[in-house]
């Protein structure tokens, strides 16, 4: 338990995201100082890329390029083109959080925040993936500053920076993922013994910016699991059941995919008009014991301090980024700063290490999906179940175990090796289920148990009788089976099958020819029916 990370993303309480630039060390020491006495251990701290590089480019006749200088017109002083007086302030700040037991997580290319960009004006028109100017000036940052600040005992680990992954457009997968090779591998050349955390967020499986390939070159993943922004979360109550759930199920989704550890590096319920300080505490203190549960390595919260009294942009644009404080604007602790500490001294009490988390069946991602949303939606009623779900993409090897979930498959569903292993894994003795969207398997029959009578896209909904109750199904797409070999557990009004069960080797395969797993997502299925639970074993 000592290892959990407890803790905020910290702006000085004076300036938020110009600290650096209005250096107020009193004001920092009472933060920090608050911040440590009400539990926290860490804190996600960040060099304005701005302020730490503030390289322009210098020109001759006819705008041809003579060289690159300092935002004031000097020379830099340094072969980095950092500036030495942030420089030393960043240091200072190291000294006194070191000093108050915090560790810090630093997020090394900040150049993104809040909804603001701040780059340095050398690279205002060029890509930061790809330009080569940009890149070099990227490298020259993380060499310089690593090499000032790897002998800091205060730093636990570098965070790539705030949410690269906003800071321009990647065209593809290739340009994201060697840009994240590349400043991993900056970093690594000149610090091989810190940890390197993604910081990004919004990451996908069959999109630009990848779980697997932050997995790849990072050794810590991020979530930032804001009910109020993430797809499929804005619609319960912020202490409802699924919205408790949405960091613990992201937060899996990433570390399963992954293979690494998954960090919850920014939370938050996005201010009072959203919820009442004190429902946010109860979020929190609930986010706090599932994740930590789950194998995750921590919990921060955005962000440390009230930021309504500022004026400079993205203060004067963003309302939404005013009020998101564990201190409140006069610096006394919040109910949620409050409900963290109570949590620490919980687990410094018990002093409880929990084994890794129990994995009971894993839930295969596939082909075309909204793979987030399935991965939630299938997580909650897994876990309404007593059953704890870890994730693969099925492009991936999939790992051993006696129960697969495929749900809610689409087109292709999957490449035939994948395919071919599944099915290996079920003659061996695993159970599968699969829930239909309209997936396309090849020798289904002889999989399933089911002959393909008919099928065509055509809105169907209606009740189906499960053990005397009549429950509501809905989908898109048509199929109409025979039951060759399978037994048939439920059926539509027409008696076409709806839910089947048949052998296959030493295994079983279970059909539900509907998608549960969207429909939870809708709404169109009781959250916690205990009929829905027990077919979604």
């Amino acid at each position: 338990m000592n290892n959990f990370m407890l803790g905020a993303n910290y702006w000085a309480s004076n300036a938020g995201a110009d600290m650096w630039r209005h250096w107020d060390p009193d004001a920092v020491a009472h933060d920090l100082d608050l911040l440590a006495q009400n539990g926290m251990n860490v804190l996600r701290v960040f060099p304005n890329w701005r302020d730490f590089q503030p390289v322009k480019p210098a020109f001759t006749g006819n705008h041809a390029l003579r060289e690159y200088i300092m935002a004031d017109d000097s020379w830099p002083e340094n072969p980095y083109y950092l500036d030495e007086t942030m420089l030393d302030r960043f240091s200072a700040f190291c000294r006194m959080a070191h000093e108050r037991g915090l560790r810090l997580i630093v997020g090394l290319l900040t150049g993104w925040m809040s909804g603001r960009l701040y780059i340095p004006s050398a690279l205002y028109e060029k890509n930061v993936y790809t330009d080569p100017v940009a890149l070099y000036f990227e490298q020259l940052f993380v060499k310089g500053f690593v090499l000032r600040m790897k002998n800091e005992p205060a730093i636990y680990a570098w965070d790539l920076g705030n949410e690269c992954n906003c800071m321009d457009e990647a065209k593809n997968r290739v340009e994201a993922s060697n840009w994240t090779a590349a400043i991993v591998h900056a970093i690594r050349a000149y610090d091989p013994q810190r940890p390197i955390v993604s910081g990004m967020h919004s990451l996908e499986l069959e999109g630009v910016w990848n779980i697997q390939d932050q997995g790849e070159w990072t050794d810590i993943l991020t979530t930032h699991p804001y009910p109020f922004w993430v797809e499929h979360c804005q619609f319960d109550k912020l202490t409802d059941y699924r919205t408790l759930l949405h960091a613990t199920a992201q937060t899996k989704y990433y570390a399963s995919v992954s293979h690494k550890p998954c960090l919850v590096e920014e939370i938050g319920s996005m201010g009072p008009m959203i919820a009442s300080d004190n429902r946010a505490a109860g979020f929190l203190k609930a986010n706090l014991w599932s994740n930590w549960a789950h194998g995750s390595p921590g919990v921060l919260w955005w962000c440390a301090n009230e930021q309504a009294h500022l004026d400079a942009a993205p203060y004067d644009w963003k309302m939404f980024e005013r009020e998101l404080g564990m201190l409140n604007a006069q610096r006394e602790p919040k109910p949620v700063l409050l409900a963290m500490k109570d949590f620490a001294g919980q687990m410094q009490k018990l002093n409880l290490d929990l084994p890794q988390a129990k994995r009971d069946a894993v839930c295969i991602l596939s082909h075309g999906q909204d793979h987030w949303g399935i991965a939630y939606m299938s997580f909650l009623l897994a876990k309404q179940a007593g059953i704890t779900l870890d994730f693969a993409y099925s492009g991936q090897e999939l790992p051993d175990s006696p129960v697969y979930f495929l749900p809610s498959v689409r087109g292709e569903v999957m490449n035939k090796r994948p395919y071919e292993k599944l099915k290996q894994k079920v003659r061996d003795g695993a159970v599968l289920y699969i829930s239909m969207n309209d997936g396309a398997f090849s020798e289904f029959e002889a999989f399933t148990g089911l002959q393909v009578e008919d099928a065509r896209r055509a809105p169907l909904q209606g009740t189906f009788n499960w053990n005397g109750q009549a429950l509501p199904y809905r989908k898109t797409y048509q199929a109409m089976f025979n039951p060759t070999r399978a037994e048939v557990l439920a059926a539509q009004e027409d008696e076409n099958p709806l839910f089947t069960v048949a052998s296959y080797g030493k295994g079983r395969v279970y059909f539900l020819n509907f998608p549960l797993a969207e429909l939870q997502g809708l709404g169109a299925v009781p959250a916690k029916h205990p009929v829905i639970l027990s077919l979604s074993t």
